[in-house]
Formats: structure tokens, sequence, C-alpha cells
């Protein structure tokens, strides 16, 4: 029996209606912090990604949007919405409550053939596991503390902290230290100095490079959909800076880092608490602290399931894939942090840091760069 065509197309959008992009997603409910101009721009930005957009179309209506980023790994051409290395939580379809899953990736897979994709590779909380699974997709499992932000209460989130972070930002208080929120560039090359000096004292290389905290703030502060901080002491002294990007209902800890000798003022949970009555007052209702761990727990968060989906759409790929993995772990496991976490330090897996950092993205995790914010991977993979 003749199998029907799927009921949805994807059109691709003309450079005309691209330009557009933002006031096209605008309406929809699903659309976030990534799937706007000033992300896919800094993606553009630091990883040179070809985005394409297209038009979800139920016969001639259009019933959402779709981008993704194509890239050639050998033989093999990816799409991704996300892909790992990108540093990017979710992108997937904008869509709303009417909307067939099953015919959006029965589409999908009419592009891969089209496209000639070797892999697709999804991060969406629009499409459920069901839907994925029936459709082979194959899923990468992790963690994440969402804390929910409390507009004009700032008592009520206060009571959801628990003992220790409230001790510990009572006593940054009582020393003086201040908070600001920067609209000065130079604040990306603070955090990454800082972040650089506790994988020096480890003997690891930067998984990615300064222009990827100075892309991000140059392209995003200025759209206002970053808090860029700096902690100071009493005597102005930079201890700490933290890069939170967010859109109209969730800020995202995309990294943070603090200097050792300040380690005793506790300018980390300062910033952290600092950060949520920002975004409180700012009008958000979550903060996703995009990983998991002792420190991340502290502040009263829900843990949450989070899944990424891939699915191979030429076998080789999926050999390439696992063969990748197989030496991807044991590169991880030969050098691996110390098992070991402290109230100081800010990741799992490691020891208290001579400089108290927290890298980028550890939504899907290399365990020898477990950090707190949104790591920017060092490799995508396949």
């Amino acid at each position: 029996m003749t199998e029907l065509a799927p009921r949805y197309t994807l059109e691709p959008l003309t450079d005309a209606q691209s330009a557009r992009w933002d006031e096209l997603i605008s309406p929809y409910e699903s659309a976030q912090l990534f799937h706007r101009s000033p992300w896919l721009d800094y993606l553009t930005a630091s990883r040179g990604i070809d985005f394409r957009f297209w038009a979800i179309k139920d016969l001639n209506a259009v019933v959402g949007y779709f981008c993704g980023g194509l890239v050639q790994k050998g033989p093999f051409r990816l799409l991704g919405s996300p892909l790992k290395g990108w540093g990017t939580n979710y992108l997937g379809p904008i869509v709303g409550a009417r909307f067939d899953q099953v015919e959006f990736l029965r589409a999908l897979d009419g592009l891969a053939v089209r496209e000639r994709l070797a892999m697709t590779e999804l991060e969406s909380p629009t499409l459920s596991p069901d839907k994925l699974e029936a459709s082979s997709y194959e899923a990468i499992r992790g963690w994440t503390y969402l804390v929910d932000l409390i507009p004009g209460n700032p008592d009520a989130m206060w009571g959801t902290l628990d003992s220790t972070a409230r001790n510990r930002v009572r006593k940054a208080t009582k020393a003086g230290l201040t908070i600001e929120d920067t609209d000065d560039l130079t604040i990306a090359d603070e955090f990454y100095d800082q972040y650089c000096e506790l994988l020096k004292q480890k003997g690891f290389p930067p998984p990615y490079p300064r222009d990827y905290a100075r892309l991000l703030v140059h392209h995003l502060k200025k759209a206002d959909m970053l808090f860029a901080l700096r902690v100071r002491d009493a005597s102005g002294r930079l201890l700490a800076t933290g890069l939170f990007p967010h859109d109209r209902k969730t800020v995202y800890f995309w990294g943070g880092a603090s200097w050792f000798d300040g380690r005793h003022l506790c300018p980390n949970e300062f910033l952290h608490w600092s950060l949520m009555r920002f975004a409180a007052g700012s009008g958000l209702q979550h903060y996703d602290m995009c990983g998991y761990g002792r420190f991340k727990r502290k502040f009263g968060g829900a843990l949450i399931p989070i899944t990424r989906w891939h699915k191979a759409h030429w076998r080789t790929a999926r050999w390439a894939r696992r063969a990748y993995q197989y030496w991807f772990d044991g590169l991880a496991g030969r050098r691996l942090w110390p098992a070991r976490l402290d109230g100081n330090a800010t990741s799992l897996g490691t020891t208290r840091p001579r400089s108290a950092v927290a890298g980028s993205r550890i939504r899907h995790t290399d365990r020898r760069y477990q950090s707190w914010g949104m790591r920017p991977d060092a490799s995508e993979g396949i």
C-alpha cells in the first residue's frame, strides 16, 4: 500500500520574509529567546552556522514556522534545531495550539530526503517524547533546575532559598557587596579571564574562544535580552561576573565567574540571588539554571528532566555517531576531574578551584567541563 504524502509541508521563506523573522514569530507563545534574531545572529557570528527558515503549511494555511542550521561534518550533512555544540537550549517548531506533531515530523523526514541530510537533531518543549520515539528519534537525557520567580514579591522568593544560600547572601550584603547590570562590553573579557583561571589550574584549555562571550554581549545586550552583571566589594574591586540571556518569560544561566581570593565574601550566591531579583523585577517568571548540582540546588528550583533528540537518516551516520560517542566518553573518563564538590566549588565533579568559576552551558555535558551555565560545547560531534 502506498504511503500517503505528508499533509504538512515546509516551505522555505524568501529573503524578504526571513528579514521579518521576529515579526512573523511574535504572535506565537512557543517562540523563545533561542528562536529570535539576536540569538540566531550571535550563533551565526560565533559559529558560522547557515540558518534556514521555513513556514509550516497545512495545504495553503501557515500553522507555524521552523528554523534550523545546516552543518557539514565530513561526508555528513546535519540539521540542528539546535545541535549540541551551539550552547542553545531549545529551537524546534514555533506553532500554535492546533499543531499536528506527527505531520510535522513526517514533513521533516521529507526535508531530510530533499536536502540529503544524514542526521537531524532537535530539542523543543513543543514536541512530545512519544511522537518523537514513534518517528525513530533517539533520546539524550539531562536535568536542569527551574526556579519560579515571583514578580513583586521578593520576600516570597527569599523563602524558597535554602538556609545556606540565605546565610551566604546575608554575609555578602553585610560585607558591602554591590551589583550592577552593565552595558560595558568589557564585561565579556572580565568573565572570560576569570573562567580561564579555573581551567588553567586544572590543566585544561578553554572549550570555546573569547569571542563567544564578546559576541553574546554584543548581540544580546543591545536587544535588551541580556543581564550582564558585575559584583564588587566595598572598595569597588571586581569579584564576580555573570551573563544571563533572557526573553519575556525566562532568564537562562549562560555563564558566571568569580575570583578565588574573594570567595570568603560569598559573591556567587549574591550574584544569583541578585539576578533573581533583577529578573523578577522585569516581570520574568522563570530562571532556568541550565544544569544541576549542589550549588544550584540552593536556590529553590525544581529539578526537571530535559531531552535532546536525534535521528540518523543514514545508517553510516548512526555508526559514526556511536563510534564518536564511545571515543569521547573514553577521553572524558581518562581526564575526569576529582569527584568532589564542596561549598565554594561551582561545578559537579570538581574540587574547589583557585578561581571559583562557572563556565558555559552544561545542558549537554562534557564531564571534563561540568559547570554552572549554558555551555557552548567544544565540539558538535555527529
